[in-house]
């Protein structure tokens, strides 16, 4: 709440500012004052939590910022939003094809947040149809053939298995989310913070299903 209460002081500020000295028409102003609510709730956001605040634009999550905590001790959890880096090979391929930006992680890659879906001990099943949890669907779960510029795009072989120790399932929910769908499991080694959603923009997101514990187990993940 200081967080926004400070950058809904600097914002008032600033919008009288330009609606004393604009010679624009409304709608411009308007525009105006609205960029300038966003960029006043950026810096403050970022001048109070610094390094830890994550800028979010891509459509796997609600847009808006993030504050990145440290993981908590007991580990991770199911609905958990995380700050992940790709596994090797996945960064590999989304990197030399342009699905991931260069940032801080193992092959130049940024960190990517997504949800925890699945944790160790959980059965996930894929299918052509999408994925489930423990048998709950994940929605938006389906993987495309091809990308955007029409390369073709190999999911993760079909089939049922149980999450050994030390994985995860990781999910955006969007139809082209660059996630576990592809890569499958994910090592928790990869998982860097803790993701809380500071301020962000409304979305039919609604995050992973309760899919509570394992309710059958398969043979360990293992793409073959």
């Amino acid at each position: 709440m200081l967080v926004l209460s400070l950058a809904a002081a600097c914002s008032a500020a600033i919008v009288a500012v330009i609606e004393k000295f604009a010679s624009m028409n409304g709608r411009a102003v308007r525009a105006v004052s609205l960029t300038a609510v966003a960029a006043a709730i950026v810096a403050v956001t970022f001048g109070t939590f610094g390094s830890r605040v994550r800028v979010n634009v891509t459509p796997s999550m609600p847009l808006g910022l993030y504050r990145l905590e440290p993981l908590p001790s007991s580990g991770v959890a199911r609905g958990m939003i995380v700050a992940v880096c790709a596994p090797d090979e996945a960064a590999d391929l989304g990197r030399r094809r342009g699905y991931l930006s260069s940032g801080s992680c193992p092959h130049d890659t940024e960190p990517l947040l997504k949800v925890v879906t699945g944790v160790p001990g959980d059965h996930v099943a894929v299918s052509a149809e999408g994925e489930a949890v423990n048998g709950c669907p994940l929605s938006n779960s389906r993987p495309i053939a091809r990308d955007g510029a029409g390369r073709l795009v190999s999911p993760w072989p079909r089939g049922d298995f149980r999450l050994g120790r030390g994985q995860v399932w990781l999910y955006g929910s969007n139809p082209r989310s660059w996630d576990s769908r592809y890569w499958g499991p994910a090592p928790v080694a990869g998982l860097l913070a803790v993701a809380v959603p500071l301020l962000t923009m409304p979305s039919s997101f609604r995050g992973a299903p309760g899919c509570g514990a394992a309710r059958s187990a398969g043979p360990r993940a293992s793409p073959g």
